[in-house]
């Protein structure tokens, strides 16, 4: 059995990860020791140049379960209790943000797993035990976690006050890290400490693990029929009776708490929505790609700017892609690039040259992804490209220079076992008045939102003191954008 832990600093995650192992008799492999073991080396070798990480090939890391206590071996010395300081401990948080060292632990942790193990940290359900037997993700809220990690260090002369803010800038670090931020799975139990005793959580894990609970996505549906993605794997599924009295509908993305029985999912719950899209009807989106192209087809500034308010209402981060890179003209390109870039992450790809692909794919990793935009611009092919799924493509017609229509259904692709994207049917109008209200465009344009205007409910229009219009004015928002904002505003 394979059993993923993740968490914060300081939420008991590697107290509960041990007391398991000795209740369920399996290995635990302590991953932070691992960390801290090349900070050892690192410190005690006086090495300041390690940013080539040339030292790794010298290392030899081994993890030994001895009465019922993991212990690290480095080249072949114990230095379990060695590596138990704050020094230490600080370091190894700094090199744990470098990929030559994730990469190097990954064949490491995975090999001390191969017979069975529970491993805990931060990224062991997302990247290290992708197909773990059972994943959870253990928080509590910050300021209890403080109080923990104070009880713990109180003959430290530590403060409640500075181990907070510790905590907190601990936290933005694990998010924010490009190479393996700290991040929940989507099939992880997900189980808050913060009121519940170890014991409590003991309990509520060992009850999952003994009804051999799971975790799913909701990944299509057509009429009543449903497939979940579980592990790895597309399940047909049906709900209990009690989900069906209890959800007025299922919806595809949704996340599902269920049993596998004679291979179909039993769908017994519904983890509560992130959000619900209307168009098309799939639920707990966490980025959209808006994928278009200046040329093959043109460009249409409206369009783009009309998804980008629409995902903005939803709290749904936006990546804009440009596509066809390989046959645009550059000047015109860079002009587009540089009224979004300040505001939005954008990437240019060309899915033909097979270019930039790679980065489009950590940018989404973990997400559950909507790939929007117009017709002909290579959304299916997109789709091909990064599942390695044979999508039916449409060919540009060569007469108006648009796509035909190929995507008729609503289904999500798994890319890998943690990012799964949803392709939408082509549009030629997109109709905010469906999704918002007039008041709330205003606050659907990036740029706005670094101003405030003499009156609170300015629409940026006609109005006297109006902070918008004097930027527009002065160059420091875009103009396009700003006249793109008062036609949509007019369609009111």
């Amino acid at each position: 059995m394979l059993i993923a832990i993740d968490g914060p600093a300081g939420s008991g995650k590697s107290a509960i990860a041990k007391k398991l192992s000795e209740i369920l008799k399996i290995k635990y492999v302590e991953t932070g020791a691992l960390y801290r073991a090349i900070a050892y080396y690192i410190l005690k070798n006086n090495i300041k140049e390690f940013g080539n990480f040339e030292f790794l090939k010298d290392i030899k890391l081994e993890q030994k379960f001895i009465n019922q206590q993991a212990r690290t071996f480095l080249n072949g010395e114990d230095i379990t209790e060695k590596i138990r300081n704050e020094e230490i401990g600080n370091f190894a948080s700094i090199i744990s943000k470098y990929k030559e060292v994730r990469e190097f632990l990954l064949d490491i942790q995975r090999e001390l797993a191969k017979d069975g193990a529970i491993l805990e940290g931060r990224d062991i359900g997302t990247v290290v035990l992708p197909n773990a037997d059972f994943k959870f993700f253990i928080t509590a809220s910050v300021e209890e976690r403080a109080r923990r990690r104070y009880e713990q260090l109180k003959d430290k002369n530590k403060s409640y006050e500075e181990i907070l803010e510790q905590l907190k800038q601990r936290d933005k670090m694990d998010l924010e890290r490009s190479i393996a931020p700290l991040r929940i799975s989507r099939e992880a139990f997900i189980i808050d400490t913060t009121d519940m005793s170890e014991d409590e959580v003991i309990e509520e894990i060992l009850r999952i693990i003994n009804e051999n609970l799971k975790v799913g996505t909701v990944i299509s549906k057509e009429g009543k029929k449903l497939s979940v993605f579980s592990n790895n794997r597309t399940f047909m599924a049906i709900p209990r009776g009690k989900v069906i009295k209890k959800y007025e509908r299922i919806y595809v993305g949704d996340i599902v708490i269920g049993k596998i029985e004679n291979n179909m999912f039993v769908i017994e719950d519904i983890r509560e929505r992130k959000n619900v899209l209307l168009r098309p009807p799939v639920a707990n989106i966490s980025k959209a790609i808006l994928l278009f192209t200046i040329v093959e087809p043109e460009f249409v500034q409206i369009h783009l700017d009309k998804l980008l308010c629409a995902y903005e209402y939803y709290n749904v981060n936006s990546l804009i892609v440009f596509n066809k890179i390989d046959i645009t003209p550059k000047e015109e390109l860079e002009k587009i690039v540089k009224i979004y870039s300040e505001c939005y992450d954008v990437v240019l790809i060309s899915v033909k040259e097979n270019y930039n692909l790679d980065l489009l794919k950590e940018k989404v990793r973990g997400d559950l992804v909507v790939l929007s935009g117009p017709s002909g611009v290579g959304k299916s092919s997109l789709i091909k490209a990064l599942t390695g799924l044979d999508i039916r493509i449409g060919e540009v017609s060569q007469k108006i220079k648009r796509g035909t229509q190929t995507t008729t259904e609503v289904k999500l692709y798994p890319i890998d076992n943690e990012t799964l994207i949803i392709d939408t049917p082509g549009f030629s109008k997109l109709d905010l008045k469906l999704i918002m209200k007039k008041e709330d465009v205003r606050n659907c344009f990036r740029e706005f939102k670094n101003y405030k205007c003499a009156f609170r409910d300015c629409l940026h229009i006609k109005e006297e003191g109006c902070a918008i219009r004097e930027a527009v004015n002065e160059g420091k928002i875009n103009r396009s954008r700003y006249l793109n904002y008062l036609k949509i505003m007019d369609e009111f």
